[in-house]
This record gives structure tokens, sequence and C-alpha cells, in this order.
């Protein structure tokens, strides 16, 4: 009886024991087996559910058409400080464009802790040397840039009223600038920029000088435009495949004949971003009257802008397409020395052009014509108030028009975008890339709305802050450590 006490018979058989772990094995090996399942499903049938209040909006059905055009690897690369604003929107909506398509392929480069990155991306992409928080589309070869002064939209309206000096950023227009530079490079045309010679011009073929145009050159190539020379000498005309004809500050005049090639290249439609030299006999006045444009030969200053005796900053924009992403910037477009470039008088007749103001001086700005003895103001020949020095011109979708629409830009001064000044952080290059894209009919795809931005403002009182203070600092700690003091006094209990 004592020996069946001490050797109890074993509660479980060795077949039990063997069928319960086997049990075991087969529901854990079930388990993960449904894991990896769902992982699979999950993978190639997934669904985003936006849970953030501030939560990206849906790509545009036009977004994702694009997108599915897509037969080659779109490599994206987000050029950017993280600690920029914009850098969490741009990011989420990159995002989104990569769910979307399997072709899209992200990187961020923070060029602030990977300088030696940052220097071949802008070797490979021909950026600038300051250029900077910019996201740069690659595709084939070819490259867009979308730089961060496009992607927002401003409310100036409490800023003009006088109630406010504070300008709000409204919208973010992400979308419809990532998916117009797709669609840039993905489309089939080839567009062809014509540099015109003959007229002691800025030099296009070299980047190294101060004076020269160069990058200018490389931009119009950053943006899939073929740049090729042109003189209209003899027989040359504007050749038919001419998308954009490019007028970099000419000191000679032009001769009657080529005016005339020039006056027909624009009636068929033609597209040209003409820049004065302040100062120079260009001989383009009575051309450029014809298509409502007064240029005159003065000097442009700003009383009430920033002073300076290198350039001229201006800050007021009109209602254009080309200048309306840049709101009230701080940098300002800067000109070294500026004309007066002003919409003419007359000629409002349904096929007359339409000139509409890009960039001009405050009500403190004056134009005068005589700049000997220190250009000193005369009200009998000078003007004061706000005026102009670039405009946009358009007459398109008339029945006189052989060609459709014509489009030229006109600014009166041609060193505001020469070398040395498209390599100092201002706007100027932003100014150069939005009136091209606009000349040249780049679409900005209207099918995309702004996307809202939400502010988020908290305001506490100091004796507020340092509660939280403590709250953050020695609350919490101090809570934690409680907790495990009392659970140490139960257990010794």
């Amino acid at each position: 009886m004592s020996d069946d006490l001490d050797n109890p018979p074993p509660s479980y058989s060795a077949a039990r024991k063997f069928g319960t772990g086997f049990g075991v094995f087969v529901g854990v090996a079930a388990f993960l087996a449904i894991i990896v399942m769902v992982n699979f499903l999950a993978a190639r049938h997934y669904r985003r559910i936006p849970l953030s209040e501030d939560r990206v909006p849906p790509l545009a059905p036009v977004s994702l058409q694009v997108l599915g055009a897509l037969t080659n690897n779109l490599n994206v690369t987000v050029f950017f400080d993280p600690d920029e604003t914009l850098y969490s929107h741009i990011l989420q909506l990159l995002r989104q464009y990569e769910h979307a398509s399997p072709r899209v392929k992200i990187t961020v480069v923070n060029y602030l802790t990977e300088p030696a990155k940052a220097e071949q991306i802008k070797a490979a992409a021909k950026l600038g040397a300051n250029v900077k928080d910019v996201i740069i589309f690659e595709l084939n070869g070819r490259y867009r840039v979308v730089r961060q002064g496009e992607l927002s939209e401003y409310d100036t309206r409490d800023l003009l009223a006088g109630k406010s000096q504070a300008v709000k950023r409204k919208s973010f227009t992400g979308e419809s600038f990532f998916t117009s530079a797709i669609l840039t490079l993905i489309e089939a045309r080839q567009l062809n920029a014509y540099y015109l010679l003959g007229h002691d011009e800025h030099d296009p073929q070299t980047a190294s000088t101060p004076s020269g145009y160069g990058k200018l050159v490389l931009l119009l190539q950053g943006n899939n435009i073929r740049t090729s020379l042109l003189r209209l000498t003899g027989t040359n005309e504007v050749p038919a495949d001419c998308s954009l004809l490019l007028v970099g500050g000419p000191k000679t005049p032009f001769h009657p004949n080529e005016i005339e090639k020039l006056n027909r290249y624009l009636n068929r439609g033609g597209r040209a971003l003409v820049l004065l030299l302040v100062g120079s006999d260009h001989g383009l006045g009575e051309l450029l009257g014809q298509w409502g444009v007064e240029v005159r030969d003065d000097i442009v200053r700003d009383a009430a802008g920033e002073r300076s005796e290198s350039h001229l900053t201006l800050k007021h924009f009109g209602e254009h397409d080309i200048v309306r992403p840049f709101g009230v910037t701080q940098n300002g477009l800067i000109f070294p020395r500026a004309r007066s470039v002003t919409p003419r008088a007359g000629g409002q007749g349904s096929d007359a052009p339409q000139v509409r103001v890009l960039a001009g001086t405050s009500e403190a700005g004056e134009a005068i014509l005589d700049t000997r003895d220190g250009a000193r103001f005369d009200p009998r020949r000078d003007r004061r108030g706000s005026i102009p020095v670039a405009v946009a011109v358009e007459r398109g979708g008339l029945k006189s028009v052989e060609g459709g629409s014509t489009r030229m830009v006109v600014v009166g001064d041609s060193d505001f975008l020469n070398n040395q000044v498209l390599d100092l952080p201002t706007i100027n290059r932003d100014f150069a890339g939005n009136a091209v894209n606009w000349l040249v009919d780049r679409p900005r795809l209207i099918g995309i709305a702004p996307h809202q931005l939400r502010d988020h403002l908290f305001i506490m009182s100091d004796s507020q802050s340092r509660s939280v203070r403590w709250i953050l600092l020695a609350g919490v700690p101090g809570g934690i450590l409680a907790f495990g003091l009392l659970v140490w006094f139960r257990r010794q209990s």
C-alpha cells in the first residue's frame, strides 16, 4: 500500500503526451500560416484608411490616369530639409503616388546631413550650386524639378486690407505640380527653344561668367526643352518647330527685316521670352507696341523697397499663373537694374492682345528718364507710382490668329536671369521656370484642386507652461515610480 503511495502512476500516458504536443504544434503552425496568408493578401489587396483629421485627400482621377501610363520606373528624390514646413505634406503626398503605382520609387535626401550625396544629385540633375528644397522627378534620364515656392497658395487679404502683417499659407498645390511634372516627362512631344543671336546678347554657352546665360539654358534643358541657337540673317526664319524664342538682352538694334520675321512668328501663335537690357538700343519698341507693350528707356527705382545700390528688389506681383505661387515672399525678385515695361493704353478690341502686369514697384516707385547727375526725379518728364517692370502678353483662340494662342513675357531687365543672379537665394529661378512653363503651355492640371491646410495654434500662459513642464518632467516619471513601489510593497507583504 505504501509502495503505491510513494510511486503514483503517471497522469498521462506517453501516447497521450505525444498527442497533446502534436496538437499544440499543429495549432501554432496553423496560427502562423493564417498570419502569413493574411499578410500576403493584405499586401496585394490593401485599403488605406486615414485616421488623422489632417489626412491627405486621395489622389485625383487624372493623377491616377497619369500614373497608369508609366511604363518605366519613375525616380522621385525629395531634396529637402526635414524641418521645412511643407516637408511632411510633400512626403505624405508622394507616398500616395508610391502606393498608387509600383513604378514610383522615392528617395529622401537631407542635404544638410548628406552633403556628398546631395552634390551627386545636383550634378546628375544639373542643378545650381545653391538649389535646395526641391523635388526631383527622373524618368529615362530626363529630369523635372518642382520647387518649394510653387507648392503653396497664400491668403493675403488681411495684409492688403491693413489688418495684419501675417501672410497665411492657405493651400498646398503639390498634387497639381507633381502630376504635371510626371506628365511632362512621359509626354511624347519634344519642345524646342531657340536662342536668338546677332545683337550682342548674353552668351548662352557659358555658365562660368557672371553675365552669361548658360545656367538659364541648363534650366530649360532640365525642363526637357531642347535648346538651339538661331540667327535671323539672310533668308532664315524662325523654325516651324520653335516652341519658345528667347531674346536675351540685345545691345544692338534689330534690322527691319528681322523684326518682320519676329512679327510673322508671333502672328502664327509664337511664344517668346523677351528680356531687355537697361540702356540698350534694341529697336523692338515698335514691334512690342503692336502687341500692347510700351517699353521706355528709363531707370526704375523703389523708395519703399529694400535700398541697395547694386540691385532693385520687387515684392509686388500681379494676378497671373506665373507669379501667383509667390504670394508675399521674403526674398522677392532681384533686378540689378530695370526699365519700365507697361501695358499700352488702347487696343481693347476682341482681337487685342491681353497684357497683364507680373511684377512692379510699390506706390513709391519712380521711372526716371534722365539718369545723369544721380538720376534725379523730374515731375515734368518722370513717372511716380506703381511702375511695372514685367508683363505677360496673350492673344489666342481667335480667327485672326493664324496658329492659335500667342504668348509673350517681356521683362525690363536681362541681367536678372544671368548666371550670377540665378545662383542667389531668390525666386528669380522660380520666376524663370514658371514663365517658361506658361509660355510653352505646360499643363498645370486644373482638374486637381489644392489641398487645404489646417493651422493648429497652442497658446499657453507662463503658469500653464510651467505646469505642463512639471507634469512631463516630474509627474509622469513620478507616477510610474510610485506605481512600481506600490507593487513592490504588495509583494513583500
